[in-house]
């Protein structure tokens, strides 16, 4: 079983919510964390050394790897947490919105995790990526956002055969709140959007977590001395596939 002061961890956005307290948490327990996304002023924040890359560029994906590997002198643990939606109805949405989604939801996490793989086999890590309940629950106006959750989920059970004995773990997560996932969603659209997701149900009845909630989980899917290809972190009673 590793333990967290074992760990030689990459947090691929770090910068805010889920993955920013999966780093906090991590560097707390004494693992040695490589923390990277966009905004070098919030990662210049955390107990990590810290490599700024957008996962939307091929190049940076391989460096953001390479660098954590220089640092840590191998992976351990590779923590994908980047997630991005627009707020807007199906019929909206330009091709140009579903190909920034899906750069960062799921091409991103291909390019990092197929990056850290040799890294990971090779002492016998693990990758985490974040999933979420939209994938099987959608959420209206969010059909972008949950599509390409299904895809990602489709390239998470492919990672394990383009990579043999790689070991990958979806965290299916629920609503959780300190995230700034919907920051930049316009006001009037969210309230209209908030009020028929509460009419069809698909936001709970079992309240909402906290990113340390989340992050706690991830910690535990890392230092498990089990193979745990799923695990859900989940708001309220509900089936998970």
């Amino acid at each position: 079983m590793t333990t967290p002061d074992d760990l030689r961890l990459l947090v691929v956005g770090a910068s805010a919510g889920i993955g920013r307290a999966v780093a906090e948490r991590a560097s707390g327990a004494g693992s040695r964390v490589v923390a990277s996304a966009r905004r070098a002023d919030r990662l210049a924040e955390l107990d990590a050394h810290v490599v700024v890359g957008d996962v939307t560029d091929d190049d940076d994906c391989d460096r953001i790897v390479a660098e954590a590997v220089a640092h840590l002198g191998g992976l351990d643990g590779v923590v994908y947490t980047v997630g991005a939606s627009p707020l807007l109805p199906l019929a909206d949405a330009t091709s140009a919105d579903w190909q920034r989604v899906f750069a960062t939801n799921v091409i991103g996490a291909a390019r990092i995790i197929s990056a850290a793989a040799p890294h990971l086999l090779a002492a016998d890590g693990r990758a985490v990526v974040l999933s979420s309940k939209a994938a099987a629950d959608p959420f209206p106006h969010l059909s972008l956002y949950s599509t390409s959750k299904v895809a990602l989920d489709g390239l998470l059970r492919c990672l394990p055969k383009e990579f043999p004995g790689l070991r990958v773990t979806r965290v299916v997560v629920g609503n959780t709140t300190g995230t700034e996932f919907a920051d930049a969603w316009d006001p009037d659209q969210l309230d209209e959007s908030i009020s028929h997701w509460a009419e069809i149900g698909v936001l709970g009845t079992g309240g909402i977590m906290t990113v340390d909630q989340v992050a706690e989980s991830v910690l535990f899917a890392l230092t498990s001395s089990a193979y745990l290809p799923d695990i859900a972190v989940i708001d309220h009673e509900t089936d998970v596939p």
